[in-house]
């Protein structure tokens, strides 16, 4: 019964990236307003499936809040570059104390601003990055070497997810993290990280869009991150007590399911272009 209900998930998962997959390449290739408007989307949703966690807690954020400062941020940062980042934080804030004195009841209304802020962090200001690493040509990079590398980086985390599952299936036998996410195995990080250094080093240095010590690091950081990110939001879903953040696709839980390791992945790749760029 078992195996047949993991077959079922596995085919799911795989119908559902064969037809997400590519769309989400074009829109990364495309870039633009483009990207951002259906990112804005996936942002949404993703503070939403936020909130509805938090609510098993008894926490009440404010949703129409937090979706909207959450989107704002992402489009203020794509209008501004990275310069917006402080002054939209300090906004969002100090706006978020302020409209705490006429939201709630005491004795809960730190807890419900807290709440609504750190959804706003978690999915907006992690999400922020990806049309930043997409849209803005980074010093010595400009617009054509931006495109792929986004690219890349997107197919670097499926690479991860991907090894990562089968090596850590067959051959994995620690579980580092057991009260966090069972199924992670060492083989299954090594597995992933191994894959995705093959992608994105071989292909940024072959595609001569990064040099190659500068592919190997982006690999790593790509490699690293992928599973930290994940591990992250599992994390979050065990202290809220759910086992998917929403059933919207199949097969992968939510939109922080799928996302989780990009959310977290993106802001690791643009602080390493800084890097790398200084160095």
């Amino acid at each position: 019964m078992e195996s047949s209900v993991a077959k079922t998930n596995l085919m799911q998962r795989v119908l559902a990236a064969s037809v997400f997959g590519p769309v989400l390449l074009v829109l990364f290739w495309l870039g633009g307003w483009v990207l951002l408007s259906s990112w804005c989307v996936i942002v949404a949703l993703g503070v939403r499936e936020f909130y509805h966690m938090l609510a098993h807690k008894g926490l009440k954020p404010w949703m129409r809040s937090g979706m909207v400062a959450s989107v704002f941020w992402c489009v203020i940062v794509h209008i501004y570059g990275a310069d917006a980042y402080l002054p939209v934080f300090t906004g969002l804030l100090l706006l978020g104390l302020s409209l705490s004195l006429f939201r709630g009841q005491t004795g809960s209304r730190l807890f419900n601003v807290s709440a609504t802020l750190l959804g706003v962090i978690y999915v907006g200001f992690l999400g922020s990055f990806v049309p930043l690493v997409r849209n803005l040509p980074l010093s010595q990079w400009d617009e054509s070497v931006m495109a792929p590398l986004a690219a890349l980086v997107l197919i670097g985390v499926w690479a991860n997810d991907t090894a990562a599952y089968f090596s850590g299936r067959w051959f994995g036998h620690w579980h580092p993290f057991p009260n966090i996410s069972p199924s992670k195995t060492e083989a299954g990080f090594i597995g992933g990280l191994t894959a995705t250094l093959a992608v994105i080093s071989v292909e940024t240095w072959g595609f001569q869009v990064l040099p190659l010590k500068d592919s190997i690091g982006l690999g790593l950081v790509v490699g690293i991150g992928a599973p930290l990110g994940d591990l992250v939001e599992s994390m979050i879903k065990r202290d809220m007590g759910v086992k998917d953040t929403s059933t919207l696709i199949p097969g992968h839980g939510g939109v922080l399911d799928r996302f989780d390791s990009i959310f977290f992945v993106f802001p690791l790749v643009y602080l390493y272009l800084q890097l790398a760029k200084t160095f």
